[in-house]
């Protein structure tokens, strides 16, 4: 059997041929498709060779300067690479909204970035607008109702969508946000009962903080509209589902396109 390292230089080789190919001459010479480079491009992110990937999300953009997956991979780029530079994430995000109103994980790495760069009321308005569109999505209920608990120091909405995530999921640190929030309310008997849900969870640390904060009596001090704490990273990456649907509508396409054929047929990574 080939060892998990050998498994690994064979991947990162190929990866490199496929970043060779896109660049050489000879490949001038052959029609790429979009969603042949969006492949590459893809790969080199994943592999983290972040201006590789943008260079080629851009030549992805200039065969269609409309195809809302390459605008907004260039936004996860951008949030990843060096630190991070939101700004640059947002535009992107943004323009691929604008190219398609309807690309919910557009909007959702919006939110996300939004949030993480500590801009609470829109994130929360980004997310409540991809709830519009897509009621059931566990994650977005549960990165709302952080953004209210948190980045406003509103419980009761918070406590809404917590159990909604809960309905749709099972996340242990719902558990300890409805514990959060119920003792922001003042409902002490529902403290207790998260922290009961915790212990059976073995998430000690979260329910012994809770329990501290009951026993002591403790009121948590807050303001309606104001962050009770700033900075909550809810982002990642979601090139393997970008991917994926590229993917996926290339061959719903044109079958009698030319040019080298790609084809997934299980996880790249």
């Amino acid at each position: 059997m080939i060892s998990k390292f050998l498994k690994k230089i064979i991947h990162s080789v190929s990866i490199l041929l496929f970043l060779l190919l896109c660049f050489s001459s000879e490949a001038m010479a052959v029609s790429l498709t979009k969603e042949q480079l969006f492949f590459m491009a893809t790969a080199a992110a994943k592999e983290g060779s972040y201006q590789s990937s943008a260079d080629l999300f851009r030549k992805v953009l200039d065969v269609d300067p409309h195809f809302a997956p390459a605008y907004n991979s260039l936004g996860l780029v951008y949030q990843s690479w060096d630190g991070g530079n939101l700004d640059e994430a947002i535009r992107y995000f943004r323009l691929a909204i604008d190219m398609n109103p309807d690309y919910i994980e557009a909007r959702n790495n919006l939110g996300r970035a939004y949030y993480t760069r500590g801009n609470f009321s829109q994130a929360k308005e980004i997310f409540l607008q991809s709830l519009e569109v897509k009621e059931d999505q566990a994650d977005i209920h549960l990165a709302l109702a952080w953004a209210c608990l948190l980045g406003e120091s509103d419980a009761d909405p918070a406590i809404d969508h917590f159990h909604k995530a809960l309905a749709l999921m099972d996340d242990d640190m719902a558990h300890y946000g409805l514990g959060l929030s119920y003792l922001l309310v003042g409902t002490k008997f529902k403290v207790l009962e998260e922290i009961t849900e915790l212990r059976r969870r073995h998430k000690d640390a979260e329910a012994s903080s809770l329990e501290k904060m009951v026993r002591e009596n403790a009121k948590i001090s807050s303001t309606k509209g104001k962050p009770l704490v700033t900075g909550r990273d809810l982002g990642g990456s979601v090139f393997d589902k970008e991917l994926a649907a590229v993917t996926s509508a290339a061959d719903k396409g044109d079958k009698d396109k030319k040019g080298i054929q790609v084809r997934l047929t299980g996880p790249l990574w």
